[in-house]
């Protein structure tokens, strides 16, 4: 049974609708990755504790929300996607209540890492429901609606944790998640599909510990690298190396086991393997330059913290408007075609930060920003949209995490290696002229990677079109 066979005549209903669905729910769980962000300070001083250790009310939430990804895929088989979604959606508007209820920091701790597990899982979910709902025909366009959340939502956040903090407590930032969960709980139960993903077996629990622990120690290790900007702390050198270890292990058990967590034997087929490359190195790009841009404006360019991010918007905004336009030209010309186009706008888009200095203009530069969300967006829709018409309609609950799992790992690569590089080249004795030289030189990094973006992609696309013919 294929992407063109949906699953149950339950399906018919419109994509659109379970789109619009999908995406309220994916937006409150990323809009929550970002929004308590701004509010860590004033949490610091309110719960009487050290700022560092306050911190992890954000990078743990970002933890667990990759730390669910890779058992979405056995529970959306045990339950449905549907049944799970709506579970997930309703547990993470309790544990939202039981953030904003919160007397202790640890309390608050647990629930947002509670939270981000739900949150996690409910992304997940969503996407399968949408692949089920779809049909090929319709995959780009349909998914495309999931990715602008994904990205918008993070941006959004700081900006709404900003405006409730200045009028109102800070327990709002977690009652606000209460009316949107109402109201999609409600239309989820009326609107979306009932899904069949098969039989789900027993819990791979080898699996859960090498998969779920892998990947939290690699995401954790390499964003503390990337926040230090150098090798040398002995926990996050440690996290790293347990995480890779840990997740080749991940492999090895799974493709002996008969009934693994994941069914990594979705790579013998060469279109979902190459897509599964272009997320993971498509993360990395995309993901490092938001690391390095702030950095280039905020010290190379004098700009404080609410005007590098400004400065950076453009990109994002390029990537919202390019999503549903890389859904339709999917849809329509197909994936490869598409990937090509959109890695090469990457890779000269880079071009111009390469060459920026200390008196390039803003407009020029939000210009080519701009136009590099295109690329993104080019490059990304079509990956995902490529990856999931490539396998059967039952194997989604294992292809989704898969890919989303692929792009964390190549995110939190790809902001650890821009990270260090930027550092590196810091040294001299202007400040602004050192700032300057390491965007530089992490840019052509970048652009090096977009090279290798659109390797891949012509690789997709071969493949693609043998298969078809």
């Amino acid at each position: 049974m294929t992407l063109e066979s949906k699953e149950s005549t339950d399906v018919a209903r419109s994509p659109w609708a379970a789109a619009l669905i999908i995406v309220l729910g994916a937006f409150m769980a990323m809009l929550a990755s970002t929004s308590v962000t701004v509010a860590v300070p004033d949490l610091a001083q309110r719960f009487e504790v050290r700022y560092e250790d306050a911190q992890w009310l954000a990078t743990a939430y970002l933890l667990a929300l990759a730390a669910g990804i890779p058992v979405s895929g056995w529970v959306s088989r045990r339950l449905g996607a549907t049944r799970l979604w709506l579970v997930c959606l309703a547990m993470f508007a309790a544990f939202s209540v039981a953030c904003a209820l919160s007397s202790t920091f640890p309390m608050l701790l647990c629930g947002r890492i509670f939270q981000g597990l739900t949150g996690g899982v409910l992304v997940t979910a969503g996407q399968v429901i949408l692949g089920v709902v779809a049909g090929r025909a319709r995959l780009g366009r349909v998914m495309s609606t999931t990715g602008i959340a994904v990205v918008v939502a993070p941006t959004l956040g700081t900006t709404v944790g900003a405006v409730l903090l200045a009028h109102a407590d800070w327990r709002w930032l977690f009652w606000l998640n209460l009316p949107l969960s109402a109201v999609a709980i409600v239309a989820g139960v009326l609107a979306l599909p009932r899904t069949n993903l098969g039989s789900a077996g027993h819990l791979d629990w080898i699996g859960v510990i090498l998969g779920v622990g892998g990947l939290s120690a690699a995401v954790y290790g390499t964003s503390s690298i990337a926040a230090a900007g150098e090798f040398g702390d002995v926990a996050a050198d440690a996290f790293v190396v347990a995480g890779i270890l840990a997740l080749i292990g991940f492999v090895v058990w799974s493709l002996r086991s008969a009934n693994p967590l994941l069914n990594l034997r979705l790579f013998k087929n060469e279109v979902f393997a190459a897509g599964v490359v272009v997320m993971a190195v498509g993360g990395a790009v995309n993901f490092a330059a938001q690391v390095v841009l702030p950095l280039y404006f905020v010290s190379a360019r004098d700009q404080d913290v609410m005007a590098a991010g400004l400065l950076v918007a453009p990109q994002i905004i390029g990537t919202a408007i390019g999503f549903p336009i890389a859904g339709r030209l999917a849809d329509r010309s197909g994936a490869g075609p598409m990937l090509i186009i959109g890695s090469v706008i990457t890779a000269l888009a880079t071009v111009p930060l390469a060459l920026a200095d200390g008196g390039t203009s803003f407009w020029w530069l939000g210009f080519v920003l701009f136009i590099r969300g295109l690329g993104v967006a080019l490059s990304t829709i079509p990956a995902l949209t490529v990856s999931l018409a490539a396998v059967q309609a039952d194997q989604l609950a294992d292809a989704t995490p898969i890919l989303n799992v692929a792009q964390r790992i190549g995110a939190s690569a790809g902001t650890a290696v821009a990270a260090l590089v930027y550092s590196a080249h810091l040294a001299g004795t202007d400040p602004k002229d050192a700032a300057s030289v390491a965007f530089t030189v992490v840019s052509w990094w970048l652009f090096t990677g977009a090279c290798l973006l659109a390797g891949f992609a012509f690789l997709v696309a071969r493949t693609e079109s043998r298969q078809d013919c």
